[in-house]
C-alpha cells in the first residue's frame, strides 16, 4: 500500500508514562481516517517511553525525543515544527479517540 501524504498531524507530548502515550498512539493510528501521521514529542530524556514507543510498527508514527526538559507547551510547539499535514490536531498523553 503506498504511503499516503498526511492531512492531518497529530502531536502528543508526553514524558515517563509509556503505557498511557502508547495507548493514546495506538488510538490515534485506529482512525478511519487514514492520511494522518502521529508525532509523539517525548519531553526531555526518557529511554523507557522512546523503547515502548518503538515496539509500534507503523510508518505514521514518528518520535521526536527533545535532549532536555521544556515542558508541554515546549514540546507541542516542536511536534507543531515536524508536522507534515494540512491540520494539526492535539491529543494528551493521557487521552485516547
Amino acid at each position: 500500500m503506498p504511503e499516503v501524504a498526511p492531512l492531518i498531524s497529530i502531536v502528543i507530548p508526553t514524558r515517563h508514562r509509556p503505557d498511557l502515550v502508547v495507548r493514546a498512539v495506538r488510538s490515534a493510528l485506529g482512525q478511519t481516517h487514514r492520511a494522518l501521521e502521529v508525532i509523539v514529542v517525548v519531553d526531555g530524556p526518557d529511554d523507557l517511553t522512546v523503547e515502548a514507543l518503538g515496539d509500534i510498527k507503523d510508518s505514521r508514527l514518528r518520535i521526536k525525543a527533545l535532549p532536555h526538559t521544556h515542558g508541554p507547551a515546549e514540546a507541542r510547539n516542536a511536534g507543531v515544527k515536524e508536522a507534515r499535514g494540512r491540520w494539526v490536531a492535539f491529543l494528551d498523553d493521557d487521552d485516547e479517540w
